[in-house]
């Protein structure tokens, strides 16, 4: 894929908006099981550039822009967040007459689909876990893991909303890459473009307040005996050069009892972005085969 243009790519992919009990913009394409793309904080439709259409030759994907981000709902902001956005999720399933999809959700998209999976089973059949948050485990489980203090990204993420110029963007969305010059420019512009809506901004300035120093959100963080609870298949696809380190997703893939861990090699946070082609390939053989001795295994 040109990694300048993928929106070239995505002309063969519908975008509109769904109205149920949420207004949610999504985009969607191919025929087949479904299969729903859970972007991370700040994030947006385009964050999966470079993965819907590969997966769309063998599934029927939706990606979607969450409340408070993209081009969704911007109005109604909660700060317990992760339940709304549950909702959200099962809301779209709904109005397309799905009862029942795979899910990738990556950072907070994992978070999510993870207590989607724990609140509504019957509706995930698999779950791929990209770079994961709101996982929290048992203490000194993780030999030398301290949880990284996120409140100090606080002052960087509200500037680029209040002033969303180029290099703030780019500044922003640097630090999820392993190599930041892997960042391209429409990624940037993109970016930009929303974060120039003033609702958006906003309510985004209120969402990340919460998300990354408030207390509100933490009350559905997952826990090991949480994660416990997770029957369907999961694959935790990590990057090496993810802020929290393999060992976290390790320890979920452990924790869950059909999991699989799969860990990219130079590579950040963005790991669907920045490792596309490895991402794609790994998670369209985890589920066409969860069993797949190719994938590491627990």
């Amino acid at each position: 894929m040109n990694a300048a243009t993928y929106w070239v790519d995505l002309l063969q992919a519908q975008v509109r908006t769904v109205e149920g009990r949420y207004r949610t913009r999504i985009v969607e394409a191919g025929e087949g099981p479904a299969l729903i793309l859970l972007h991370g904080t700040g994030g947006h439709i385009e964050n999966y550039a470079r993965n819907i259409m590969p997966l769309a030759q063998h599934f029927r994907v939706i990606a979607l822009d969450f409340l408070w981000h993209g081009m969704s709902q911007t109005e109604g902001f909660d700060r317990e967040v992760i339940p709304h956005l549950v909702d959200q999720v099962t809301d779209v399933m709904d109005v397309l007459g799905i009862d029942s999809a795979a899910v990738e959700g990556q950072s907070l998209g994992g978070w999510v689909a993870m207590r989607l999976a724990l609140l509504h089973p019957e509706r995930v059949s698999h779950l791929v876990l990209t770079t994961t948050m709101g996982y929290e485990p048992d203490a000194g489980s993780i030999d030398g893991y301290v949880e990284p203090d996120w409140s100090k990204n606080l002052a960087s993420s509200l500037e680029v909303l209040r002033d969303p110029s180029i290099e703030n963007v780019r500044s922003r969305m640097a630090r999820i890459l392993a190599d930041p010059a892997r960042l391209t420019f429409e990624a940037i512009a993109v970016r930009q473009a929303l974060y120039r809506q003033p609702a958006l901004s906003a309510v985004q300035q209120e969402f990340i307040t919460e998300y990354l120093s408030g207390s509100t959100i933490r009350q559905h963080l997952v826990s090991d005996g949480d994660a416990c609870r997770i029957e369907q298949p999961v694959l935790v696809y990590w990057g090496d050069q993810n802020r929290t380190p393999p060992s976290l997703g390790l320890r979920l893939s452990q924790q869950v009892h059909n999991g699989r861990f799969h860990c990219a090699e130079d590579t950040g946070h963005w790991a669907q972005f920045e490792s596309a082609e490895e991402h794609n390939r790994v998670v369209l053989q985890f589920l066409q085969d969860p069993a797949s001795t190719d994938i590491k295994e627990n």
